[in-house]
């Protein structure tokens, strides 16, 4: 799938239209691109995806059993709490890389991860809960990557520092 980016106001214009739908300026003359329109190439993900509604929902409940193992594990002896503790800090790294790194790259043209719209719309609400998986899908529909990854990792290690702290002076 192609794109070209709006002369005038730098919109991208998915498909073959010849005018850009946000400003009305001429995008394609004669199948070329016009006026300093620019041709993009776009992602494997973004050119084939569609948001799989069954993956999205077992993605969240499989997130949710997560959580449910780390909270029983934390109620536990002292051992196992130690572990769902170190567990729950390891989930947060990782979590904090896949909307960081592993999101943002399903937006560029170069990316060679996975072009699986169900095992990405799993990994969007497995990591990113109920709010920031649907964003994230949302997002990938539109083809707008926004900021929402940007959010989740600030208030992720926010979240991380505050639990940090509290068990340092408790």
């Amino acid at each position: 799938m192609s794109a070209k980016t709006c002369p005038a106001c730098g919109f991208v214009v998915y498909g073959d239209v010849e005018k850009c739908p946000h400003c009305g300026t001429a995008l394609v003359v004669a199948g070329m691109p016009a006026g300093g329109a620019s041709a993009l190439n776009t992602s494997r993900v973004l050119a084939n995806w569609k948001t799989s509604v069954a993956a999205s929902v077992f993605g969240l409940l499989a997130g949710g059993v997560r959580d449910g193992l780390i909270e029983l594990g934390s109620s536990l002896s002292y051992d196992v709490a130690v572990l769902a503790f170190v567990a729950s800090l390891i989930w947060a790294a990782i979590s904090i890389w896949y909307a960081a790194s592993f999101y943002p790259s399903l937006f560029r043209a170069d990316c060679q991860r996975s072009s699986s719209s169900a095992a990405i719309s799993f990994m969007n609400l497995f990591f990113g809960g109920i709010l920031f998986g649907c964003l994230w899908n949302s997002n990938l529909t539109k083809r707008s990557k926004g900021i929402s990854n940007v959010v989740y990792v600030v208030w992720a290690v926010l979240l991380y520092g505050i639990v940090t702290m509290m068990l340092a002076f408790s």
